[in-house]
């Protein structure tokens, strides 16, 4: 590990700051992406919502399957 002549930081310590600054933003952005799933997650159907349209597309399914026969 080489001092830098010009603010007396060796050169891996330089090297590690770059690394940490890139991983913040790269935590930012994550960040950011979490929370837009969070938000469409939020802006679902509710349970009870999804579990009445499964039913009542398994019961026209099972109709349609039944006039077919």
């Amino acid at each position: 590990m080489t001092p830098d002549k010009t603010d007396n930081r060796c050169s891996t310590g330089v090297k590690n700051e770059q690394r940490i600054i890139a991983l913040e933003q790269d935590m930012s952005e994550v960040k950011g992406a979490v929370q837009d799933i969070r938000d469409k997650l939020l802006g679902r159907l509710p349970n009870w919502a999804t579990a009445l349209i499964t039913i009542l597309t398994a019961i026209a399914v099972g109709l349609i399957v039944n006039s077919v026969r």
